[in-house]
């Protein structure tokens, strides 16, 4: 009878629940809460022994008590939604204070973190960093109290924001720190397998670096976002990071690359419910149009800007995108010769960028261009209003890029004085920028470094403790064979040899691959300390030599910078953690390929590259490259085979030209050779070339894969 009230109390009685935008999961979990209070007290009722009016005052008691704590918290549900849409539009620092003690009140903890996590994105988007390190330190608490690393990850997130805010981009400790929070916190969520959010992370971490100009850096971590997040099949974030991956490509010089990324990034986008896809077909056409921009093709660029202006109401809608559009149409119109056509379109722009209350990019940039176009058609007063104009604003921004258009250009129309003064600052601030994005550049790097030491220290660490118990387990194993088999000893020792054996050969593999992999690593080091610091001095030296028209000195350099680029080439190797071994062979296999010689791979997809050590597909990828390069300029061969095969235990390569041959007793082997035969037989491979004269060069290759 009492099961039967309750049931009917829970099907007709029990108060709705507002679901709130931003408390739909809180009111889930309160509903839960709730039935499972009221089922308790009714198990509580029915075990006293009372009489039926005794059971009917308990029970609507229960209801009650139940139906009370039921509407209060809906009334600070609904309070706390108030106030964040207050905050939001009032901005006013006092309210989050207050909705936290509502949360508070409630003392369950999907609401506490709820209200934290959207009142924190809130005080991020008013640039509150008050509120900001309010909400960190809540979550901070909540994590402690909790243990959800999930809780700790979203604290780094918003630690990240707090410096972010902070920011200002003449101050690398901010960039800095919130880089290094956005790591961490990527980190917890990928050890959480909570790919979605690590790849968020990422996201973020590749927005930071391609804002600071470290268009490589921001290009790994977009693919390392890329390979958490696709398995999912999500369309959203997948869609941004193959738009930022476009971005930079572009800003790289990669414009093919960056059409198919963009493409792809619009076809997610397609997918997306709800999103009004004419007018993020003129988000495509705009970045297509600037990747032919790129490549100077400025009628293909044209094309693009005016099918995205054609879109019908596009400038009602998408404001932003037509002002992109409007401001390209005009700069190819202006690099094809149409000045009247570019004028009237940036005085178009101008004007409606001039309605903002704010100092925007676009701004500043339809001021520098107006200049621009003004000096060329030799209006010399109007050019160097706006080019003053352009130079002012992007100042108050920090816009470092048309900060020196600007300057550039007053040094050329501005004359005596007055005009080499602005050369010189546009000097003085080539060299900062330069030297600042070297320094910020190093920062990232030290920072993704730091925190992959750390990872792999932890990794270590588990590994050694895992080695431990494996190894008490084995001697407590050990001394039971011992007392139960005592009459077969000998077999015993036989086996126990054997097995401690193999395990020295493993070990010793495992060592010789970790010295591989070290040596490795320093030649990287060097590769990029060449390419990163002493190309980019030599740049620099060039750019000044340059200026000064020291016509030798200037071809000198240039030779120099590139024997050094070409040395770090040489000494820097392939990743097969982004991209695959295959993958790599065909990129080389490109580099190669000419008419008249020809590259054949056969049985590649026989080999599982998944399971096979990096070491061992580095040395079998630089053997490749060794060969090629020997068979193609000594050998003058037509054309190379590549056969791949695998057993159980091992992997073979043979590698075979049509070339001139030599006579391998007889001729002494050159540097690639021995080099070659040294990485594979470090790494207890077996190496072995036949060779005849007129009959081509035959190489075998066969290496072990766990060192037995």
């Amino acid at each position: 009878m009492l099961e039967l009230l309750f049931l009917d109390f829970k099907k007709n009685k029990s108060p709705k629940i507002k679901f709130k935008s931003f408390s739909k999961e809180i009111a889930i979990n309160f509903k839960f809460t709730r039935c499972m209070r009221i089922w308790k007290l009714g198990q509580r009722v029915s075990s006293l022994i009372i009489n039926k009016k005794s059971v009917s005052f308990y029970v609507l008691f229960a209801v009650f008590s139940v139906s009370s704590q039921t509407k209060e918290l809906n009334r600070n549900i609904d309070s706390i939604a108030i106030l964040l849409k207050e905050y939001k539009k009032t901005k006013q620092p006092y309210l989050p204070a207050k909705a936290f003690l509502l949360a508070e009140k409630t003392k369950i903890d999907s609401v506490l973190k709820s209200t934290y996590v959207t009142f924190g994105m809130a005080s991020y988007f008013n640039k509150d960093l008050a509120n900001l390190t309010l909400t960190e330190k809540k979550l901070q608490k909540l994590s402690i109290k909790t243990k959800d690393s999930a809780v700790l990850a979203k604290q780094y997130y918003y630690k990240s924001l707090f410096f972010k805010v902070l920011n200002s981009k003449d101050n690398l400790v901010e960039v800095d720190s919130s880089f290094y929070y956005l790591s961490e916190s990527k980190v917890i969520s990928v050890q959480l397998k909570d790919t979605l959010e690590a790849s968020r992370r990422l996201l973020s971490m590749a927005a930071l670096q391609y804002r600071e100009r470290d268009y490589l850096g921001s290009e790994n971590s977009i693919i390392e976002g890329l390979r958490l997040v696709e398995p999912l099949n999500e369309f959203f974030f997948t869609g941004l990071l193959y738009e930022r991956l476009g971005n930079a490509l572009f800003i790289t010089g990669r414009q093919e690359e960056a059409r198919k990324n963009y493409l792809k990034f619009f076809e997610l986008q397609k997918k997306i419910p709800g999103v009004k896809i004419k007018y993020e077909k003129a988000r495509l056409y705009n970045h297509l149009a600037k990747t032919y921009e790129g490549e100077d093709n400025y009628i293909k660029g044209l094309e693009y800007f005016q099918k995205c202006l054609a879109i019908d109401s596009l400038r009602f809608n998408s404001l932003y995108r037509y002002e992109v559009a409007l401001g390209g149409f005009s700069y190819n119109n202006f690099k094809l010769g149409y000045k009247e056509i570019a004028l009237k379109g940036y005085l178009e722009l101008l004007k409606s960028k001039q309605t903002r209350s704010y100092i925007s990019e676009g701004l500043v940039i339809a001021h520098t261009l107006l200049g621009q176009i003004y000096a060329s058609n030799r209006q010399t007063k109007k050019a160097i209003f706006h080019a003053k104009k352009g130079l002012e604003l992007s100042k108050k921004i920090k816009f470092s890029q048309r900060i020196l258009e600007n300057l550039i250009c007053l040094s050329k129309l501005v004359k005596g004085e007055k005009g080499r003064q602005y050369l010189e600052v546009h000097l003085k601030l080539m060299d900062s920028i330069f030297t600042r994005e070297r320094k910020k550049q190093n920062q990232f790097a030290k920072v993704r470094y730091e925190t992959e030491k750390k990872d792999v220290e932890n990794a270590t660490l588990k590994e050694e403790n895992l080695s431990k118990q494996l190894e008490l387990e084995t001697q407590r194993q050990q001394k039971t064979i011992g007392w139960l088999f005592a009459g077969v000893g000998f077999l015993v020792i036989v086996i126990g040899t054997s097995i401690v054996f193999t395990r020295r050969k493993k070990l010793i593999f495992n060592a010789k691959m970790q010295q591989v992999e070290a040596r490795e690593k320093e030649r990287q080091q060097i590769a990029k300390s060449l390419h990163d610091e002493v190309a980019g001095d030599l740049i620099t030296l060039h750019l000044k030599l340059t200026k000064q028209k020291q016509i030798e000195a200037v071809k000198r350099v240039h030779i120099i910078k590139e024997n050094v680029r070409n040395l770090s080439h040489q000494l820097s190797s392939e990743s097969f953690d982004n991209v695959s071994f295959k993958n790599q062979i065909i990129n080389l296999i490109s580099d190669y390929f000419e008419v008249n010689f020809k590259v054949k791979v056969q049985k590649i997809d026989t080999v599982n590259w998944q399971e096979i050590n990096n070491a061992i597909k580095r040395t079998l990828f630089l053997a490749i490259r060794e060969s090629i390069q020997n068979s193609k300029i000594h050998g003058e061969a037509t054309a190379i085979a590549l056969n791949f095969n695998e057993s159980k235990k091992a992997v073979f390569l043979t590698i075979s030209d049509d070339g001139k041959g030599f006579l391998v007793a007889s001729k002494k082997a050159g540097i690639g050779l021995r080099n070659m035969q040294e990485r594979v037989e470090e790494i207890n491979g077996v190496f072995s070339i036949e060779s005849e004269v007129q009959k081509g060069t035959n190489i075998n290759i066969e290496i072990s894969k766990n060192g037995q």
